[in-house]
């Protein structure tokens, strides 16, 4: 989709991105009120008194032209380095344009899970946490969490997002085999949380890094649930994004095998199908920060240069 496709946008549209951000830390505790186009790479790290290094300069611009390019009222985000971090890139990086909302998550990284959004929304906005959410199983809670952002008006619900960072299929432990049993218990804890919130009888979208094929054709099994329990359906799905467009992933074997895969989705129920504007909805690639195309990666090293791991989604919904 071209890009001029991607920003018309009027004022009874809403979009919404989907993004992994990798690693987004960002600390400007040392700031000395240097232009940002004045830091070197060298003096945006000293920027950060922090042990753990500032996510590039050079990818933190080109995570923010994609969000500026799509026109992106709200962007639910993953892999978020704490509310500081999100905070400083939406002020240092994104010119203030957004409020960045995020709570603590379970994490043991410190990868939390937060909002941007616009701030000329016309919203209210409330925030919620799942951390302390009891799976239907063992003593487990969410890895990450299952983050509520509310947007009300006179103080009255109009839509909700659940964000989530589902448990990859790491096992270091060697104690749940590619972590199938927290997998499939996150998702049943997700459900229950989506279906008690139906009775609010408005659109909820549930977005994120689902660390996995939860799309509907070849569902892997810890995701059948979405299409057997609920109403859910896949956003991209739904647009008719063709499928090989549809990816988020890209993935390389040790070997040197390629593999794309979409594992970042957006959920909406089918009945609300009729918001989605599917000329609007595509998986946006990334420009480096002068607005330059950067290459679908066709070789390991090619992904390195990406400003993350995985590519965005973006829906367009009708208010």
């Amino acid at each position: 989709m071209e890009n001029e496709t991607i920003l018309k946008k009027t004022p009874s549209q809403l979009k919404i991105m989907v993004l992994n951000a990798q690693d987004l830390f960002l600390f400007m505790d040392k700031h000395d009120q240097t232009s940002l186009e004045d830091l070197t790479e060298i003096k945006w790290n000293l920027m950060s008194s922090s042990l753990i290094n500032n996510k590039s300069k050079e990818k933190c611009l080109s995570l923010a032209l994609a969000i500026k390019d799509s026109g992106a009222d709200i962007v639910m985000m993953t892999e978020v380095g704490g509310h500081e971090s999100l905070a400083n890139f939406a002020r240092f990086v994104l010119n203030d344009e957004y409020t960045s909302l995020s709570l603590p998550s379970n994490s043991d990284r410190g990868i939390d899970l937060g909002y941007l959004i616009k701030k000329n929304l016309p919203y209210e906005l409330a925030l919620r946490s799942h951390i302390d959410y009891p799976l239907p199983g063992p003593a487990w809670r969410f890895s990450r969490d299952v983050l509520r952002l509310d947007l009300l008006k006179d103080q009255k619900i109009e839509m909700i997002f659940l964000l989530v960072h589902i448990k990859s299929k790491l096992d270091l432990r060697k104690s749940d085999f590619e972590g199938r049993t927290r997998r499939v218990l996150e998702i049943k804890g997700l459900l229950e949380i989506y279906k008690d919130l139906q009775s609010h009888q408005v659109p909820i979208l549930i977005g994120g890094d689902f660390n996995g094929h939860a799309g509907e054709k070849d569902t892997e099994e810890e995701f059948k649930s979405i299409y057997t329990e609920t109403d859910l359906k896949d956003i991209a799905y739904l647009a008719k994004i063709p499928e090989e467009e549809r990816f988020s992933y890209i993935y390389f074997t040790r070997g040197g095998n390629r593999f794309v895969q979409q594992i970042d989705y957006l959920f909406i129920s089918e009945k609300y199908a009729h918001l989605i504007n599917p000329d609007e909805c595509c998986f946006p690639r990334y420009k480096n920060s002068a607005g330059l195309p950067l290459p679908i990666p066709r070789r390991m090293e090619q992904k390195s240069l990406l400003p993350s791991d995985h590519y965005p989604f973006l829906a367009t919904l009708k208010r």
